[in-house]
């Protein structure tokens, strides 16, 4: 059966909306609390909560066991939802006492005892986390986008009023990770709220083995993620102190929220949407360059632009305090940007059924990298070459990842290119009129230079993508403001 294309390119835009918009109403207000917190704590407090994010982190990707990408490829039925809400209810509990117990272990590994009491408090996250995934998961799967908007807002803003509030009781570290237990419970409560869906009390056996055999490829592509996304904040951790992982983790929070959650949320819109399409393969390839396309023109001017200005902006938003956190913001901008460019090809592979693709290149990535951290923070201490390793890496992984999606798609390279084109060609031109803004208000005050430099970066980006491409620009405005007014929703 073929798909109305244009009808899922709405839908898609519609939820993307409603999901970036309920992020980043919410990751307002985180982000304003994080400048208030890098005001009120020292570099040591963020770092003693990167320890507990990052051992938690680890353990998150396997919360679920991966069913719920498995719920939401698989058809729907109240059986199977249950079946999946109780392996959820038990992965959790698990988990949590898994944490507990080997909280002493983090401990040792980072030689740093308060290691201990954050890690197992915030193992927490688990049981209350597992309650209310498989309604956040239903949601997704039935492309309820805008009832997901309260939940997300609920968890991120609760979590940013919470720790500002302690942090200024004097809470130190503990307000970041009691911030954090706080935000998901909030969104627990709603998600129940909000969707009348209770499970019933059985286990379906015929459900439970397609799940846990999809979810279980979901679950080892993840930890291999997990491993290439986190080992930097471990070997940081090991190598460096504290301290330094503390300026680390400020500085990875700006390209995380611009560029990297950006791709998240795409990522989260499009996978059931290209669920939708596995039985259309032309329409299923149609979307994906779109999806590319329309992804680099948004992540390509943010990651040049803030690695550019990364300095101006730290001394404007986090004070001198944080100036070692440049450098290193500088280089994971352009990390999270190479990873931007084929961050929708791991969704073809779920959706065409093949997500041990992702296992094969995730371990092939996992086998570059990790040596090349280890060099960075254990031999040439620097958190900025951990950074500029990432971005490296991230380039290499980037292309042959959308390689091997474009030749499943039966596309060629050459659309590809074609694809993120438009992006490349501005985003160059942008970051050479940046650059040239610096070098003239180099002697200038920190605010004019941060100023001058996004003014000038965004009118000479908008400015040659709509003289050089203005049709793209037309067609990206016909579908947004179709999904404004909801036209053709299905």
């Amino acid at each position: 059966m073929e798909i109305d294309n244009s009808l899922m390119v709405r839908k898609t835009v519609q939820g993307t909306m409603w999901t970036y918009g309920s992020f980043y109403a919410g990751k307002l207000l985180v982000f304003l609390s994080t400048v208030v917190l890098a005001r009120l704590l020292s570099q040591e407090d963020f770092g003693v909560a990167g320890y507990a994010l990052v051992a938690i982190s680890f353990l998150e990707i396997v919360s679920d066991l991966g069913v719920g990408s498995a719920l939401i490829f698989s058809p729907e039925n109240q059986q199977t939802a249950s079946t999946a809400f109780w392996i959820n209810m038990a992965s959790g509990g698990l988990l949590f006492v898994l944490t507990w117990l080997s909280a002493p272990l983090a401990g040792d590994f980072f030689n740093d005892a308060r290691a201990v009491p954050v890690i197992q408090v915030l193992a927490l996250t688990f049981p209350i986390s597992a309650v209310g995934n498989t309604h956040d998961i239903l949601l997704r799967k039935r492309l309820e986008f805008g009832k997901k908007f309260i939940p997300d807002f609920v968890k991120s803003s609760g979590k940013g009023l919470i720790s500002i509030g302690l942090a200024l009781a004097g809470m130190g570290y503990w307000s970041l990770i009691i911030g954090q237990l706080v935000g998901k419970a909030l969104a627990v409560v709603v998600f129940w709220k909000l969707l009348p869906w209770k499970p019933s009390f059985i286990i379906h056996r015929p459900s439970l083995k397609p799940l846990m055999r999809y979810g279980g490829n979901i679950v080892a592509g993840d930890l291999l993620g997990v491993v290439l996304n986190n080992t930097d904040y471990l070997v940081i951790g090991r190598f460096l102190g504290a301290a330094a992982l503390g300026v680390y983790s400020v500085a990875f929070r700006i390209p995380d929220l611009v560029v990297m959650q950006f791709c998240d949320t795409i990522s989260r819109v499009i996978f059931p949407v290209y669920s939708r399409l596995k039985e259309d393969p032309a329409a299923l390839r149609r979307g994906f360059l779109m999806t590319m396309r329309y992804v680099s023109l948004i992540t390509i001017p943010f990651g040049l632009g803030i690695s550019l200005l990364a300095k101006p902006f730290i001394l404007v938003f986090f004070s001198e305090k944080w100036i070692d956190a440049a450098p290193v913001m500088a280089a994971i901008a352009i990390y999270a940007l190479m990873l931007s460019l084929a961050y929708n090809a791991g969704d073809v592979y779920k959706a065409q059924g093949r997500p041990e693709i992702l296992v094969y290149l995730s371990l092939g990535r996992a086998i570059v990298l990790l040596p090349l951290l280890y060099w960075a923070a254990g031999i040439q201490g620097s958190i900025a070459a951990v950074g500029w390793v990432h971005a490296g890496v991230a380039f290499l992984a980037g292309v042959i990842e959308l390689v091997v999606a474009v030749r499943m798609l039966q596309a060629s390279i050459k659309e590809a290119v074609e694809a993120l084109r438009p992006a490349i060609i501005s985003g160059c031109l942008m970051a050479v009129s940046v650059l040239g803004v610096l070098w003239i208000a180099y002697e200038w005050s920190e605010w004019i230079q941060l100023s001058a430099g996004v003014l000038t970066g965004a009118g000479v980006y908008l400015g040659i993508l709509y003289f050089f491409n203005r049709g793209l620009v037309m067609d990206a405005s016909k579908v947004l403001k179709a999904a404004l007014t909801q036209k053709g929703v299905v």
